[in-house]
């Protein structure tokens, strides 16, 4: 037996048959000590990039109770590409300051020493994947203290991959959105979802406000459709599964379609945050092709690039095109027609749990561009829509947050219990 698979095995062994059965005692303990010691809890706030920025409301709501201290780091994704990461934080940046709300900064030559300077009791990190921040920021080092999460994403996907990580394990509380995602983390985490609390999605705080801002640019006052291209980055099979993303195929007709209806159409491109990197990487594009291609979306007289956040961007639109997982969902919100790229969408639905199903199911399903022309023809420019109240009657199952409590307070909620009132086994 090689070296390396016996490391493997002791690792299996040491989480399975050690760590993961005494998480739970480990935390009861920190907890014990934090009121032990009094005094504001400390929370970092990892901020990776704007479009998986999900913690605005409950960070807001945390500067008006004094027992907490909130701090916001700045840490862009390690597994992007140096523009991107650079792209990343100035936009962190600029959204942050743009509100005018504090933030330890990032410097790549000596990140923040977190721990040893903010000494956090609770960590709110940015994905469940460990490796994913410079190593001094990396969940990894943060395990000895109470890890929370909100998903990044509406999770649709069923299975270990969505919630049998090591992260899933080892997090002190994983704030799901629905009882249908408790319910999976139920029947497939290795603690049974232990960890679980129910308090809704995340972004539902900005979906529902009721007021946005329109952030489509000015063109004249002609009335035009407003469509939205969302992309997602896996542009190549990976791991035995088929190239979920069509933009190799569509890429050219989208922009196209723009060109083709300068007075009927406006399109804006809201590409995956990880696209850029995989194009920069792909043998056929390469990093000039690629920044033109953006340019081109940028600079168009009816389209528009958006790397950021999409909320005021879906809810002020008319409808999209994509093959984004979260979007599946997300969109849903804005109550709009959508079409759903895929090349073989029951594969696809095979992998998706009671949500994902239903939220595909009411898309407009294409493969190519002439789908594509035809959904813009037909239903949102003709206005012949089959699939609205289908999309209400989603939106009040799956989509309102628990207990008529936005998302930010329930979670505070649970917090507050969890760490001053809950009285121990």
């Amino acid at each position: 037996m090689s070296i390396n698979l016996i490391n493997k095995a002791l690792r299996y062994v040491y989480l399975h048959g050690y760590l993961y059965r005494v998480i739970d005692k480990r935390h009861k303990d920190y907890v014990r000590q934090l009121r032990r010691r009094g005094g504001p809890v400390r929370v970092v706030f990892f901020a990776m990039s704007v479009s998986m920025w999900r913690y605005q409301h409950l960070y807001e709501l945390m500067l008006g109770d004094e027992r907490f201290l909130p701090v916001i780091v700045i840490s862009p994704s390690i597994d992007y590409n140096a523009e991107q990461q650079r792209n990343d934080v100035q936009a962190l940046r600029d959204y942050f300051n743009s509100r005018g709300m504090p933030y330890i900064d990032w410097n790549k030559g000596t990140p923040a020493d977190v721990k040893g300077e903010i000494n956090p009791d609770v960590v709110f990190y940015p994905q469940p994947y460990e490796k994913l921040l410079t190593p001094a920021h990396d969940v990894t080092a943060f395990y000895d203290r109470l890890v929370c999460y909100y998903p990044y994403a509406f999770w649709t996907s069923t299975g270990k991959w969505s919630y049998d990580f090591h992260f899933h394990n080892l997090a002190w509380r994983l704030y799901y959105s629905t009882k249908y995602h408790q319910a999976e983390a139920r029947k497939t985490a290795w603690n049974k979802g232990r960890n679980v609390r129910v308090v809704g999605y995340p972004n539902a705080d900005d979906f529902l406000r009721g007021k946005y801002s329109d952030v489509w640019k000015p063109i004249d006052d002609k009335p035009r459709k407003r469509i939205i291209w969302a992309p997602h980055y896996a542009i190549t099979p990976k791991f035995g599964l088929i190239a979920r993303s069509m933009f190799l195929s569509v890429a050219d007709g989208m922009l196209e379609l723009a060109k083709s209806h300068p007075d009927e159409l406006q399109i804006a491109f809201k590409p995956h945050p990880r696209l850029l990197t995989e194009l920069y990487a792909h043998p056929e594009w390469g990093k000039e092709r690629t920044d033109a291609y953006y340019r081109a979306w940028a600079d168009g007289c009816n389209t528009q690039l958006e790397t950021g956040d999409f909320i005021d961007l879906f809810m002020t639109s008319d409808a999209m095109v994509h093959d984004s997982g979260s979007f599946a969902v997300e969109y849903h919100y804005s109550l709009n027609p959508v079409m759903f790229l895929s090349s073989d969408i029951e594969a696809l639905l095979a992998t998706q749990g009671e949500i994902g199903k239903a939220a595909y199911k009411i898309h407009y399903i294409g493969n190519d561009m002439a789908d594509i022309e035809r959904f813009v023809g037909d239903v949102v420019m003709a206005g012949h829509d089959t699939m609205r109240n289908w999309r209400e009657w989603f939106f009040n199952e799956y989509l309102l947050p628990p207990g008529g409590k936005s998302v930010a307070q329930n979670t505070l909620d649970d917090l507050v219990y969890s760490l001053f009132v809950e009285e121990d086994e």
